[in-house]
């Protein structure tokens, strides 16, 4: 029997629903627990840094493979095998870009030393009171920030960055604004750089690289070919594995149908492809 790789997206998919103490359902942790022992690799396939990856690993108590920042970053158990870095000029063109064209709320980057530094537009008291609770809310899956305009551009100015996140709001017009400033971006700027559409946030890539890619690259060096590949998710950072790994391909059910419709199956719970891989042993 050849061995398998299931590669899961976090939020909204392996994250989904949310389990703010727990982190993850305690089906999800069997499933994957029981994939690995069987002698296959689990693979983390996020826009989340490295070390937001590897809560998953401490919470299922087993060795996984990390595909982080969208491909930028790749772990297989403690191994880097890539790490790759936006650069700084092409940084400071996309994000002056948007400021003229497309005026976001803020900015996050992601660093190869697993910072992660916020840069916004809200300076009222009230601002700063919800995002402290919306932090507080997050639980076990909240993820360490720090807000300083500084470090933000001594970051991209000293190349450590891996990716960028461009906020433009939870509303509905914002989600839809973010989706078409994506499509902007794609046409001026996609031979420098990655961008995809994730809802409220542009998430940015060093060029070539994309969750696909990621995972391709992690499955060479693992001598895994394509067609024992399965990857869920459910966001348009997403749609790139979909494509890839078509016969194999799920997303979850509640996710937008500009997104589903490149999966090639549809679950509401990720525990759901459990049958689905016992047919395949």
């Amino acid at each position: 029997m050849s061995k398998k790789l299931l590669g899961s997206d976090l939020d909204g998919t392996l994250f989904y629903p949310k389990h703010r103490i727990r982190m993850l359902s305690r089906k999800t942790v069997k499933l994957i627990q029981d994939f690995i022992d069987e002698g296959n690799e689990f693979v983390v396939v996020s826009g989340r840094n490295h070390l937001s990856c590897l809560k998953v690993s401490e919470k299922i108590k087993r060795p996984i493979g990390i595909v982080g920042c969208n491909g930028a970053v790749i772990y297989h158990h403690d191994k880097c095998i890539q790490n790759k870095t936006i650069d700084p000029k092409t940084a400071h063109e996309v994000l002056d870009y948007l400021e003229k064209n497309w005026q976001p709320k803020g900015y996050y980057v992601m660093t190869n030393e697993d910072e992660f530094i916020l840069k916004n537009s809200f300076k009222s008291l009230g601002y700063k009171i919800g995002q402290f609770l919306w932090y507080i809310y997050q639980g076990v899956l909240r993820e360490p920030y720090y807000t300083s305009e500084k470090k933000f551009y001594e970051a991209i100015d000293n190349g450590k960055v891996n990716k960028i996140m461009v906020m433009f709001g939870i509303t509905e017009k914002s989600k839809q604004r973010s989706n078409e400033a994506n499509k902007d971006l794609r046409e001026k700027f996609g031979d420098v750089i990655e961008p995809s559409w994730s809802y409220e946030f542009i998430e940015l890539s060093p060029a070539g690289t994309s969750k696909s890619s990621g995972l391709k690259s992690l499955a060479n060096y693992l001598n895994i070919t394509s067609s024992d590949i399965y990857v869920v998710g459910d966001s348009g950072n997403d749609i790139s594995m979909f494509k890839e790994f078509q016969e194999n391909s799920f997303c979850m059910a509640k996710a937008p149908l500009s997104v589903s419709k490149y999966a090639s199956h549809t679950i509401k719970h990720f525990d759901e492809i459990r049958e689905y891989l016992e047919e395949r042993k």
